[in-house]
């Protein structure tokens, strides 16, 4: 089982590193695979795409069975999904069960995305719900089947929707580089992260 967790890391912070934690309980027997955008196709990235994945090698050393997947990093162009999972399908052939992550910001825009309704026949999907949070289905996955059992994707490649609650860790990318633009020391980030945005002086001018 190959579970994909992907995003753009800018930069990357504690939630992130609870919620691959928490996937790697959830999927025990899979490769947690980490998969930061190089061109991110909806937002500009704050800083560069070597920085954010130096950032992300830091953050997650101490996790095993975590692959730093640079992927989106060997083509060029916009980061899409879908050409996402036709490289990884490449390489690990249509009978590898395969698991894209996806959170509450995520789905509510993903009717938007290029080629969405491809997904489901090249992948299962896991909805990250807050608690207490139920998120909608988007239309593009609504004919997916939605199973309780998290376990039951083991060996099933694609058409699977499961849901996952996470922690209330109300942190995000954009609430660090508002802290690091305001000038606070203690960061929701690993210690080595927050060394590395102190070394290169990253954020320093976001607004």
């Amino acid at each position: 089982m190959q579970v994909l967790f992907g995003g753009t890391f800018d930069p990357v912070h504690n939630g992130h590193v609870a919620m691959v934690d928490q996937l790697r309980s959830t999927f025990p027997s899979a490769t947690i695979h980490v998969i930061p955008n190089n061109q991110p196709p909806h937002r500009n990235s704050e800083v560069s795409a070597a920085h954010r994945l130096e950032m992300l090698h830091l953050a997650m050393s101490h996790l095993q069975d975590i692959n730093i997947n640079k992927i989106e990093f060997d083509r060029p162009g916009p980061s899409y999904t879908i050409d996402t999972l036709n490289g990884l399908r490449e390489q690990f052939g249509n009978d590898e069960s395969f698991v894209l992550v996806l959170g509450a910001d995520v789905i509510r825009k993903m009717d938007s995305w290029y080629r969405p309704r491809t997904v489901p026949l090249l992948c299962n999907v896991c909805i990250l719900n807050r608690a207490g949070e139920c998120v909608e289905i988007p239309s593009v996955l609504a004919k997916m089947n939605e199973i309780s059992d998290s376990g039951l994707l083991d060996n099933v490649p694609s058409g699977y929707l499961v849901r996952l609650q996470t922690p209330d860790l109300f942190i995000s990318s954009t609430l660090v580089r508002s802290l690091i633009a305001q000038g606070t020391k203690q960061l929701p980030v690993p210690q080595t992260v927050a060394d590395y945005l102190g070394k290169y002086d990253l954020y320093q001018d976001t607004e």
